[in-house]
């Protein structure tokens, strides 16, 4: 009696594991897959979007500092100032060992934008400065609608004849990215050339 008892009750048990889901519970798992699977997507839609937008960020800020790096470096070589304005500077500076006239402009409308580009023109000591130039700074906001503020915020102690040049650039923490993903603050970049060889070899 005992060993028949125990065949019927593995047979039940068989016999209910061969059962499968109940359609109940096969709904209920598809649910939760796709809810599994929409909130992965998400992330990974949401991660692309902000790596994107810190990788402009951060461009933004390497392409400003270079420009200006190289716009300053220049103007601390110059020992003849030729005109300022509050958007550009025109001088003559001796550059690796090479007398140059060079102009940097600040105020040049940057094609299919709505900001501007700082331009380098240069030439012989005494040339005339050629029409166009290479771009140094894009999208700049000085001088924009979005930021009033000069790009060659002082010269000191006056305009005619300055020892110390102040620069200020403005630009899209956003950079070329035109969707909502973008940073919408500004980044500012200041920096200060004393030019210390002013009037040498005038």
């Amino acid at each position: 009696m005992v060993v028949i008892f125990r065949t019927k009750r593995l047979c039940r048990g068989a016999v209910r594991c061969e059962r499968g889901y109940t359609l109940i519970e096969a709904l209920l798992v598809s649910v939760l897959t796709v809810v599994v699977v929409s909130a992965t997507l998400s992330v990974l839609e949401s991660g692309q979007r902000t790596q994107a937008r810190d990788s402009e960020y951060a461009l933004a800020i390497q392409e400003g500092r270079v420009g200006m790096a190289r716009m300053t470096h220049e103007i601390r070589q110059a020992y003849s100032i030729l005109g300022t304005t509050s958007s550009s500077i025109h001088f003559n500076a001796t550059i690796g060992g090479v007398d140059e006239q060079i102009e940097y402009n600040c105020n040049e409308p940057q094609s299919g934008t709505s900001y501007l580009e700082c331009i380098r023109k240069e030439a012989a000591v005494g040339a005339a400065l050629p029409s166009t130039g290479s771009p140094i700074i894009k999208n700049v906001l000085n001088g924009t609608s979005a930021e009033k503020e000069s790009i060659f915020v002082e010269y000191s102690p006056n305009a005619i004849a300055p020892d110390l040049v102040t620069v200020r650039v403005v630009l899209p923490a956003a950079g070329t990215l035109t969707n909502k993903e973008g940073l919408t603050h500004h980044i500012v970049l200041t920096t200060t050339a004393y030019i210390h060889d002013m009037n040498i070899g005038a």
